[in-house]
């Protein structure tokens, strides 16, 4: 990982942290009424959505076989519409998109501490931390079969700047006020 992400991300959670708490974000957003689904119905969501992906993924692979010009654009079209719908799936499942939700778990003293949103974010660690670490150390962010241009990572040792604890501050406090 990269010294920036040492520092962006304490930064933003300890923004958010400390912002929902003095400003009691989760007593003021509203809860939406949303019941938490059975585990069955997320389980039936996951699986449906594998073999969507598998399907998805053959079809990319197919089409990006082909090589022409527009072939390599729909590839990369069709794997970022895969990657936001797993995004956003995982987000609805897991409850996620409710601003409620998160701000029960930024706001510590409001009797209402929700534990979840750590355990998603601990998920996506463990998907994306070892794919990364391949990407790196494997050379793959060159052009590939399924993305046929080349990875944009951010470089190891760039260090930290006064932007990025900046940026990473606002983000925190806006997340802590709109959950």
């Amino acid at each position: 990982l990269s010294p920036r992400s040492w520092v962006a991300v304490p930064t933003f959670m300890g923004v958010g942290l400390v912002s929902a708490t003095v400003l009691q974000s989760a007593s003021t957003l509203p809860d939406q009424g949303i019941e938490e689904p059975d585990w069955w119905v997320g389980a039936t969501i996951a699986v449906s959505l594998m073999i969507f992906l598998l399907f998805a993924g053959a079809i990319v692979w197919t089409i990006s076989r082909r090589g022409s010009a527009r072939a390599i654009a729909m590839t990369i079209l069709a794997g970022e519409f895969i990657t936001g719908a797993t995004f956003g799936a995982g987000l609805l499942i897991s409850g996620m998109a409710r601003a409620s939700k998160v701000a029960g778990f930024l706001d510590v003293l409001s009797g209402k501490w929700d534990l979840s949103l750590p355990f998603v974010m601990g998920g996506g660690c463990m998907i994306t931390f070892p794919y990364f670490q391949a990407v790196q150390c494997f050379g793959l962010q060159k052009k590939s079969f399924l993305h046929p241009s080349s990875m944009d990572l951010p470089p190891r040792n760039k260090m930290p700047d006064r932007s990025l604890v900046l940026g990473a501050s606002l983000f925190g406090f806006g997340w802590a006020v709109c959950g």
